[in-house]
């Protein structure tokens, strides 16, 4: 009996040993974070836990925790973007690119542009013009919600579409300062992602 739960008690230590996550890879800093800055290292993945994805119609486009890859799912809002930016020559916007507070400054800076580069690319794909789009990172240093919740760090992890000209008739922002758009603009629905990290 004693070898058992000895056996058992090895076996249960080698799995936890086994069992840790690695580091996401880091970005490359891209401005505004100085080239001459050394990249921090990545910051810890924490355990997946679920939570109900944040619906609104913000102009926004959301992100997995540590990824800037754009969801199938945001197509819609991209495309009601690039097709009212093309259509409209003197509209501009800027794509700010934001994180969670997981991480340091410069990894979310870099995090953050990429984030907005990857949306600005998209807009330009979908016919938008790439003079009429600023991309910019805000990182960590504007958090809209709070980072103390997974809740609040899947609603800071995204890249928002801020109109500084020609904005459609249904744009708006709310009392966050985020951009709104209304069913004119684009009917469907913004989620974060599901499960906070």
């Amino acid at each position: 009996m004693l070898k058992k739960l000895l056996t058992l008690g090895i076996l249960g230590a080698a799995v936890v040993a086994c069992g840790t996550t690695k580091a996401p890879k880091a970005v490359e800093a891209s401005a505004p974070v100085a080239a001459s800055e050394p990249v921090a290292s990545a910051p810890e993945a924490a355990p997946v836990v679920a939570s109900a994805p944040v619906v609104s119609n913000h102009n926004s486009v959301y992100f997995e925790f540590n990824k800037y890859d754009i969801n199938d799912s945001y197509s819609g809002l991209v495309k009601a973007n690039s097709t009212h930016l093309s259509s409209t020559a003197g509209s501009k916007v800027q794509v700010q690119g934001n994180t969670d507070d997981i991480g340091s400054v410069e990894y979310n800076l870099a995090l953050g542009q990429k984030r907005a580069d990857a949306v600005k690319k998209a807009l330009i794909a979908d016919g938008a013009s790439a003079k009429q789009i600023e991309a910019v990172s805000y990182g960590k240093l504007k958090a809209k919600y709070s980072n103390d919740t997974d809740a609040g760090r899947a609603e800071n992890r995204r890249a928002d579409i801020v109109y500084k000209a020609g904005q459609p008739a249904g744009y708006s922002s709310d009392s966050n300062g985020l951009p709104m758009v209304d069913g004119t603009v684009y009917s469907g629905a913004v989620a974060a992602p599901q499960g906070a990290q």
